[in-house]
């Protein structure tokens, strides 16, 4: 068994406590699901131990995910990190697991949350990023049976070929290393991640995701800390999330939504009256509806046209921010102030532009990115781009948005 790591210790990761974080990252663990054949009451979540005393030994603060969407936005605001852990060899995910945890990660890519997927977690990262799954490993060395051979992954099965100069190259002081294993599954083909190592049969072992964001994929279980490089696939996870992890909410003053404004050389207009029967914004309870909105500054439409012809992509993505902005100011107009808001529920822009145009999602993009740059901590929404033929006024651009506030005290 190694107990030490190869090579200088250059490579070794810093912990928490080395960078002197202000509190321990908080890692937010998903649960395996026991469904009850009695009643639904009865499922229960489970998780191994030893995810939550591993994540404890290298700094962080380990918490179990529960499956509800709903919340995700909210946990990922309070969270530093996410860990998606394994499951029994060879066996499917419940349905609602697996739903649960591609949203999970979708939402925790956008946001820039660091990722470690290990076992099944891998997989599930691999597939979303547009690898394949594989339910019956390939026989390509005539013995798949070294990827599960116990029952329970307390020693080192099988060795891995690490990709030279990567992550885990670094981390392990050299291009080969020894790995516990226990699945039937697998991650094939490529997609938008960088395999860092593979074993004797070609399986993949690793990954790393293709973007800025840490997102590491692993097929052993280096919760079991059997070699230095587990430990250190461990503690570069945590020491990745304590770069996020911020004061306690008490503690501090967040900035303001005028401050996120003014820092991005912007200022909110004045709500534009309607032009019509109808109110710029009203709400129902703590959710709010904002009309749609055209591109106006002053009170006057910025640009006429049709995105294709006479109106560029570039100017388009101006409207849709323009546009935003008119509707955030309809939102404060009804909320009396945007620091109320809580999260946003949708997000539509309506592109004025010729038939065989595509790009409509390029051009409301902008405003998705605008919104996320004004609420980093709230910004994710569902979103719909729609090409017309046609809008109001003969703008290019059109936006509506709905979002949700503080309840009335």
């Amino acid at each position: 068994m190694d107990t030490q790591p190869k090579g200088g210790g250059e490579n070794r990761v810093r912990s928490p406590a080395d960078a002197g974080s202000s509190r321990r990252p908080v890692i937010l663990i998903t649960p395996d699901l026991l469904l009850s054949e009695e009643a639904e009451t009865e499922h229960q979540y489970a998780v191994r131990t030893n995810y939550a005393e591993a994540i404890g030994e290298a700094g962080g603060l380990a918490l179990i995910l529960p499956y509800h969407s709903g919340d995700i936005a909210d946990v990922l605001a309070l969270c530093d990190g996410i860990l998606v852990t394994g499951t029994q060899p060879g066996a499917d995910v419940p349905t609602i697991r697996s739903t649960f945890e591609r949203a999970l990660v979708q939402q925790a890519l956008a946001a820039r949350k660091p990722l470690l997927g290990i076992c099944h977690g891998m997989q599930l990262i691999g597939e979303y990023l547009g690898g394949s799954f594989a339910r019956d490993l390939p026989d390509l060395a005539g013995d798949a049976t070294a990827h599960l051979p116990r029952a329970v992954p307390d020693r080192l099965a099988h060795e891995i070929a690490i990709t030279p100069g990567s992550l885990l190259a670094g981390w392990q002081g050299g291009t080969t290393a020894r790995v516990n294993s226990l699945h039937r599954h697998a991650l094939m083909g490529e997609g938008r991640f960088k395999v860092l190592a593979t074993a004797p049969d070609g399986v993949t072992e690793a990954f790393e995701a293709v973007g800025d964001s840490f997102c590491l994929g692993v097929q052993w279980h280096p919760e079991y800390r059997l070699t230095a490089l587990d430990r250190q696939i461990l503690q570069g996870f945590v020491a990745k999330c304590a770069e996020r992890a911020v004061p306690p909410r008490s503690s501090i003053n967040p900035p303001s939504f005028k401050a996120r404004l003014d820092a991005l050389g912007l200022s909110l207009p004045e709500a534009p009256t309607p032009p019509g029967a109808f109110v710029g914004a009203i709400r129902n309870g703590t959710v709010v509806t904002v009309s749609g909105q055209v591109p106006l500054r002053d009170g006057k439409v910025i640009r006429t046209g049709q995105v294709g012809t006479t109106i560029s992509i570039d100017e388009a993505r101006e409207d849709a921010r323009c546009a935003l902005l008119n509707g955030l100011a309809q939102l404060e107009k009804c909320t009396g102030g945007l620091d109320r808001v809580t999260g946003f529920v949708r997000l539509a822009g309506y592109v004025s532009a010729t038939a065989g145009f595509t790009r409509h999602g390029q051009i409301v993009d902008a405003a998705s990115e605008l919104l996320r740059d004004l609420f980093p901590d709230h910004w994710m929404h569902a979103r719909v781009a729609i090409g017309v033929s046609s809008l109001p006024r003969g703008v290019p651009v059109e936006i509506e948005l709905s979002a949700t506030v503080m309840e009335d005290r």
